[in-house]
Order: structure tokens, then sequence, then C-alpha cells
């Protein structure tokens, strides 16, 4: 192929690489460079036509030696630098682009380049000084105006590069990226909904794009659609298996369905795709700490910051995890690192409070929860928090209003019965109202107590409680009907939540309605019980652990073996529960003079019976406890240092149950002392001798 031949079969190569026919094109340059393989120029459009279709590997080696042929190849540098940004070689890039300048000091795609490698080399205010550069010069050309738009975005000035996105756009408004990076822009800002159209936008421009893909199923996730989000990380995969931005995003997206473990094997492959970058270790931390896997989450949150010291994403999830394991004068030097960096972001504050309300600093926790409220008005997860404090505290004025937030958690509660109005108080004089369990069984044992209040307002009350409590709630005077759920409901004017019922009665500390008992138990049961519990020794019931899947299990369940110093001759000790762990259940086994009660307990009703026949229940925070205090019985509960909020703070009794007293455990305090304390104050001569 002469001369003649080989430059009008580049123009024609040229013609269909412009007009988008790609596979034609590469047929061409690749047929000159068989006839000519040191064309230069056919060696760098081919490269620029892979690199355009995202064959970044194979466009690397003809750049490289297009410029070896031709260093003076200025165009040639560019493309070369394009493609070793995107491989994430910004400094070699930055070579390259200089390079191209020296050999042509005003051309604008390598000023742009150049301010893209060092944004790419974490450098945001020079690359940003860069384009200003590029610009005053005359090259008012989209691509300038987009990479400037993220150059302040990296410097936190998302604001400032919204005007940017759009003079990128009004230049080109087929220009994908700009539009893409405008949604992203509009992300920062909190503005998901509106950030969501613009990748939209860029997704009709450039369909099936996997970088899209990915941040549209971020931001559907941000917006509460986590099965959405999932399905477009799913397509982006498709198109660009290994991407770890793109796994470590599932997996935050798997965490939101509940699917931990899914979520962990996601964020293992992010991690084992890009062993080096920071994010993939921190999505591992995020999904260790859901599968309460603290330690481990610490560590990876670790492994994150040795990659990148200036995550505040890593120290935030670090501090999480070290809040869950009591170290809470360490997560909070991990916050204030966070805050160093990622200042606005809302979760920082919001772990703040937790790990305050962890120390019991609950004042300082309100403050921490009402800031992270300002920086994101909708937290709702801040807002209940803020809850748990104020109600600690005995606020209730503030405290039960703010905890309605639990309807609008990520975690949220399902409302029920919403076909009805909720009641707020009025008069319902005639009319029925129907009350709701919507919580654990000893929650709505302590809001039990209600009903009749509501009753005697004058309407008749209809009360849909957990199918375990019926026969125990069935007799509580004054409830027109008691049914279970799932059953058919009753016509009624009103419905109410049980846990709101505190709020539409203006509940104060001074005015809990704590007269008990409240509850009785059957009195054929009692009667059955008192012939099978002997006497002559002090009963006592005790209660060490509850359900293992409660949020906060490991804070309040204690091993049986703890309670041995209640233990002596003059005691006859029974277990109280349903379930029991495997260790506690072999303790019993050898020797431990405790009864298990378990064969008989067959619904809330003989646990009842059996309390009523007890002289004093040892209790952990569960139902049961709740279920003895209802019943008036003697109760002594153990208490954690980050006590739930109806306990308070910093006494020994509590308004909900006139005959319970609490035994608290001081922070860094083992329960072994906590237990001895309990002994000590037991009869003199129930108690084992020293």
């Amino acid at each position: 192929m002469g001369p003649e031949k080989i430059a009008a079969r580049m123009g024609q190569a040229v013609a269909l690489h412009r007009g988008g026919n790609t596979d034609a094109a590469e047929t061409i340059y690749r047929a000159i460079l068989r006839a000519a393989p040191r064309h230069a120029g056919a060696m760098h459009l081919l490269g620029l036509l892979r690199a355009g279709a995202g064959r970044l590997e194979g466009a690397l080696p003809l750049l490289r030696r297009a410029v070896a042929i031709a260093p003076e190849h200025a165009h040639a540098w560019t493309t070369l630098g394009n493609v070793l940004v995107d491989l994430g070689d910004a400094v070699a890039a930055l070579d390259a682009f200089g390079r191209a300048l020296a050999l042509d000091p005003g051309m604008a795609e390598a000023g742009v380049g150049r301010a893209n490698a060092l944004q790419a080399l974490g450098r945001p205010a020079e690359a940003l000084s860069a384009l200003d550069g590029v610009i005053a010069a005359g090259a008012d050309v989209a691509e300038a105006h987009n990479s400037r738009g993220n150059a302040l975005r990296a410097l936190g000035r998302a604001e400032e590069a919204l005007p940017c996105y759009d003079r990128a756009i009004a230049r080109r408004p087929t220009f994908a990226a700009a539009h893409l990076n405008r949604g992203v822009a509009l992300a920062d800002l909190g503005r998901e909904r509106e950030a969501l159209v613009d990748v939209e936008v860029a997704l009709a421009l450039s369909p099936e794009h996997p970088g899209m893909l990915n941040v549209r199923g971020q931001l559907l996730r941000l917006l509460g659609q986590p099965g959405l989000a999932l399905d477009s990380h799913d397509r982006a995969l498709r198109k660009a298996p290994g991407s770890a931005e793109t796994l470590a995003a599932r997996a935050a997206a798997l965490s939101d369905l509940g699917r931990h473990e899914d979520a962990l094997g996601a964020a293992e492959a992010a991690v084992r795709a890009a062993p080096g970058w920071a994010g993939a270790h921190q999505n591992r931390a995020v999904a260790l700490g859901h599968l309460g896997r603290h330690e481990e989450a610490a560590e990876a949150a670790g492994a994150s910051l040795e990659r990148d010291a200036r995550s505040g994403e890593a120290w935030n999830a670090r501090a999480n995890a070290l809040t869950e394991l009591g170290r809470f004068e360490e997560a909070l030097v991990c916050l204030d690192r966070a805050a160093g960096t990622h200042g606005r972001n809302p979760n920082i504050p919001y772990n703040r409070g937790n790990a305050l309300r962890g120390m019991g600093r609950h004042a300082e926790a309100i403050a921490a929860f009402r800031a992270a409220q300002e920086l994101d008005p909708g937290f709702a997860e801040a807002r209940w928090n803020e809850s748990l404090s104020l109600l600690a505290l005995g606020d209730f004025a503030a405290g039960l209003p703010a905890y309605e937030a639990r309807w609008t958690r990520r975690a949220r509660l399902v409302r029920r019965h919403t076909e009805a109005r909720c009641w707020r108080g009025e008069d319902l004089r005639g009319g029925t109202l129907l009350l709701h369990a919507e919580q654990g069984l000893g929650d709505t044992i302590q809001m039990a107590r209600y009903a009749p209040l509501a009753a005697a307002r004058g309407c008749r009350v209809v009360m849909e409680v957990q199918r375990p409590l019926l026969p125990l709630l069935r007799g509580m005077p004054g409830i027109a009907a008691v049914i279970g759920q799932g059953d058919p409901v009753p016509a009624h004017d009103a419905q109410c939540p049980m846990m709101s019922l505190p709020l539409v009665l203006g509940t104060t500390v001074e005015t809990v309605p704590g007269a008990a008992p409240y509850l009785t138990a059957d009195s054929g049961r009692i009667a059955a019980w008192g012939r099978v519990l002997p006497r002559g020794r002090l009963r006592l019931g005790i209660v060490c652990s509850g359900n293992p899947d409660h949020v906060g299990d490991r804070h309040r369940s204690i091993p049986l073996s703890s309670f041995a110093p209640l233990l002596g001759r003059d005691v006859a000790a029974f277990l109280v529960q349903t379930d029991v762990r495997a260790a506690d259940a072999d303790w019993m086994l050898d020797g431990s003079g405790i009864t298990d009660l378990r064969p008989r307990l067959r619904d809330f009703s003989e646990t009842a019976a059996a309390l009523s026949c007890l002289d004093l229940i040892v209790c952990v925070d569960t139902s049961v406890a709740h279920l003895a205090g209802a019943l008036g019985r003697p109760t002594w509960m153990l208490v954690p240092p980050l006590p739930d909020w109806r306990w308070l703070l910093d006494r020994e009794d509590s308004p909900w149950y006139p005959s319970m007293r609490l035994f608290r455990q001081a922070r860094g305090e083992a329960w072994g002392d906590v237990i001895a304390r309990v002994a000590a104050a037991m009869p003199a001569g129930a108690r084992l001798a020293a």
C-alpha cells in the first residue's frame, strides 16, 4: 500500500471513526498498520478508538509506541495521558501531559488532562488553578468546565461545582459525564431526588454504562430503595464484573436489605478486587459491624486507614466498632478525626451521640444528636436516639414526642391499622378504640396498664396483642376484648400503637400509672404452683438471659453460673425463663442446685402463676421482669451501664413498678460485683456464707 493509498485510507477511517462506525474504522487502521507498521497516526487513532470503547489495556501499548515513533505528536501524548489517568497511573500521566504542553502550550485538551491527573493525585487545588488558566486562555470547552466542577467537588465546594457542570452541558448537551457529575454534586448537597434525575439523563445518553449504573444504585439506596439499588449494581457488574466500587456499593445495598452475610461476601470481593483501595476495607468494616463482629470491624476500618488516613468514612466506621465494644473514649478520638476531614457528614455527630450515651453523658449526647439533625433535618435515627437520652433523663415532655421517630427510622417498624385515624387522646365516648402491640412482649406488658385508663374515658377498648400474652391479658378489668395478632379485627373508630399511649395520655415521671398489681394470675394455677414449690426456704426466681436476637442482648444477658453467690441451703432457686443458652443448661445439670421450670412454663399465664408463688425474683431486663413488676412481686433487676430508657438513671426504684428494686452495673464493673451486692442485700439466712 503506497503513501497515497495510505493517506486515502486514513481519511476514510477517520470519517468512519467520527461517524461512530468504530468497527469499520478499526479494520482500516489495522490494515494500514500491517502495511506501514510505523505509521504513528494510525497507531494513535487506533489507540484512541480502543480507549473510547473502554479497552484501555489494549490502547496503552499502541499509544506508547506512537509517541516513541513520533515524540513530536502532542495529540498522541495527550491521549496517552488520558489513558494513564483512567488506568490509575496519574504520575506517568502528568509527565505525558507535560510533554504535550511543551510541544503545544495552548493545547486545551492537554491542559484539562493535566488538571485531571493532578486531581487523581489528590491535588484538587492545583487542578482548579490549572483549569482556571486553561479557561482564561480561551479554552471555553465542555471538558474544562466539567473538570473544574470535579475539582471544586473534591474541595468540598459542591454548590460552586453545579454552575460548572451547567456550563459544560450548555456547551455540549449530550455530555453524559457532565450530567452524571452534576448528579453527584447534588447528592453531595443532600439533594438525592434531583441527583437521580441527572443520573438517569446520563444513562439515557450512555445506556448500561457501569459507572453510571453504580451511581444510580447508590442514589436509590440513599432514597430508601435498596432493592432497586441492588438491581442497578447487578446490572453494572454484568458490564464490569471486577469493579471494586460497585461491589462495595452492592454490599451496602445488601446490608440495607438485611442480607448481612451476602453483604460481607460482596465487601470481601471488593477487597480482593482492589486490596489497596481504602474504601473496600471500610465497606468490609461496615458489613462486619452489622454482623456483630465488632473486633474484626475495628481491624477492617484500621486497614482502611492504613491506606488513607484522611478517610472520614473509615474513622467513622472504626468509631462505630469501638462504641459497640464499649471503648467510648477511643471512639470519640476517631470521631474527632472524622470530623476534621468530613465535617458536614451528619453521621459523625450522630455517632458521637451514641458514644456519649454509652458513657452516660446524656446531655452532651442530646446536643450531638441535635447537631446531626441540623445537618440532616430528616435524620430519624438521630431523633430516635435523642428521645432515648431525653427519656432516660426523665424529660418525658420532650422525649415522648421524639420517640415517635421510631416510625421513620431506617429499621422502621411496620405501622399497622392505619386505615383508622390514630387516637390522640380526644373524646371517643361511645366509640371503639383499638390498642395494638408493636414491639416486644415486655413492652406490651408494661403498656397494658394504660388500657383501663383509656376505657375509663368512656370508650370501648379492644386490645390486639402477641398471641403468647392472650391468656394473661384477657382478664384485665374494663377491657371489652383482647385479640391476638392475626385475628379478625372488629370495627373501631380509632386506633393507637401501645407504645404511644404515654404520649397520648400526657405521662410524666411523676404521673406514671404505677399502681401494681395491675395484672393477676389465675388463682387455680397459683394454688397448683403453691403445691409444687417447696416452703420453708426463700423461694428465689432467677432470669439470666433473654432473646439472643435482641439488639442489646450482649449487654443484659449474664451467664447463669454468675448467680451462684445467691444460692445456699436457705434458698430454693428456680429458673423462670423458657429459653436457655447451652452453657447455662450444662451448668444447671452439673449440680447447680437450680430447678429448671421450663417444662411447666407453657405460656405467660403459667409463668405469672409461678412468679406469684416466689418470694423474690432476681432478673435481667426481659419480659419476665415486666411481668413480675406488673404482678407486684418483689423483683430485683440487674441493669447494665447503658440502661433502657424506662429504668431512668441513678435511682434504685422504678416509677413503673413500685415492687422493683434496681441494681445498676457501673461502667467497667463486672457482673460478679453487682451480684455480690445483691447477695449482700438478701435476708441473712438466705445468703451463702462467705
